[in-house]
Order: C-alpha cells, then sequence, then structure tokens
C-alpha cells in the first residue's frame, strides 16, 4: 500500500472506526466497520498546470524539488538553530536539479555561519528567496519549501472541475466491484488547498456525473474527512 494510500485509509478509520486492510489494486484497500467489508479507491487530486494550451498534472515538476528539500532536512536540519526553520520559495520546474541543490545547500550553510536571516538569490537562473525564521517553537521539518510556477492557472472554479471529472472517471473505469462487498467508496486525497468543501460540492453538483461509488469522500492533509456524495 503507497503512502497516500495507507494516510488516507486511515483517516477514514479513524473518522468512522474499524480497521482497514491493503486490497488487490484495484481496491486500493477495505474498511472493516461493524460488519462490513468497504471497498476504497483512492486517488489524488493534484493541480494541472496549463502549458502552452495542454493540461498536465505539475507532480513531474514540483517531485524532485520535494525530493532535494527532504535531502536538505536530512543533511543540513542539525545545523539550523534549534530557535529558527528556513522557509524556501522555489519557482518550478528546474533543470540542473543536482547542480541546484549543490548550490542551494552552500548557500543556506553559508547563512547560517554568518547568521544572515533572509535572501533572495539566484541560483544558475532560478530565483530563489530564503527566509530563517525565528519562532518558539519551530516545526519539526526545519526546512519548509513552498514550490511556485508560472503555469498555474488561477481559474480555480475551472480547475475544480477538471480535477473532479478526471479522477472521478478515470477511478470509475478502474472500479472493481465484484467480490464480497458492502460499498465501493472513492477516497480523494485533496493537494489543491485552493478552494473549499463548499466549492468541491458545488462543482461536483454541476458535473452530474455518473459513477458506481456509493460515497465519494474528500480527505484533506489535516485529516478532515467531507463526504461529497
Amino acid at each position: 500500500m503507497k503512502p497516500d494510500e495507507e494516510y488516507v485509509l486511515a483517516t477514514l478509520a479513524s473518522k468512522f472506526g474499524g480497521k482497514y486492510i491493503d486490497g488487490e489494486d484495484p481496491p486500493d484497500g477495505y474498511l472493516l466497520l461493524n460488519n462490513r467489508r468497504i471497498a476504497v479507491e483512492v486517488t489524488k487530486l493534484v493541480e494541472h498546470i496549463n502549458e502552452n494550451g495542454k493540461r498536465r498534472s505539475r507532480l513531474a515538476d514540483d517531485v524532485p524539488i520535494s525530493n532535494i528539500v527532504a535531502q536538505l532536512n536530512e543533511e543540513i536540519g542539525k545545523l539550523i538553530p534549534k530557535n529558527r526553520w528556513i522557509h524556501l520559495v522555489i519557482p518550478s520546474p528546474i533543470k540542473r536539479i543536482n547542480d541546484f541543490k549543490k548550490e542551494l545547500t552552500g548557500i543556506i550553510i553559508n547563512m547560517i555561519a554568518i547568521k544572515k536571516y533572509d535572501a533572495v538569490i539566484d541560483i544558475l537562473g532560478y530565483v530563489v528567496s530564503i527566509n530563517l525564521y525565528k519562532c518558539q517553537h519551530p516545526p519539526k521539518i526545519k526546512v519548509v519549501p513552498a514550490i511556485a510556477t508560472k503555469f498555474a492557472s488561477t481559474n480555480i472554479q475551472e480547475n475544480i472541475l477538471f480535477l473532479l471529472e478526471n479522477r472521478i472517471n478515470i477511478k470509475n473505469k478502474k472500479c472493481n466491484a465484484n467480490g464480497d462487498i458492502d460499498e465501493y467508496w472513492l477516497a480523494l486525497f485533496n493537494t489543491y488547498c485552493m478552494a473549499d468543501i463548499d466549492s468541491y460540492r458545488a462543482a461536483y453538483d454541476s458535473l452530474k456525473l455518473e459513477h458506481n461509488f456509493s460515497k465519494i469522500y474528500l480527505i484533506d492533509g489535516y485529516r478532515h474527512v467531507y463526504k461529497l456524495c
């Protein structure tokens, strides 16, 4: 079971009770609740970007950046003063990602050494904002990124409609409702946080999609569970 799938199933089990087990893909897992066996398909709502008129997930651009930030936490996290944490604003996508990471690491280490707490620096042609914030209770993860892309769409409603229609239709085709189950749920793990649940519900109602799921839930990164239908 993938980490995102386990997170969603654990969140559902915490919300409704019972326990969860791995599935056959499809489904991704089962929720065992009050003598009921509920098949659960999990998918992630990821912002899509519009580049030259073509839509695509921004994951391919952002994951390499997230990976080097995770490496920074491992490699230099202990060098960051206990009362500070680093916030990075990094553009996406980045070419020559390993060279970029090497330059960024050296800059951060130097800033810590000379006690410089903010900078806007050009690294290989990419403008990066670095802030070493002081606070009484810094986050456990010492290096926190904000990834910015010039291809992001500002039309939130259009993005929501596209994400819901795309994910629900694709997962409905994959839906395997055969076997001894009582219900089949779709769990949408939302990483596109520009809109609230009311916006998602309004978009879902306007789409009038046909599908085979008994229920559809929206789960966010704070373990909140919202019923979509």
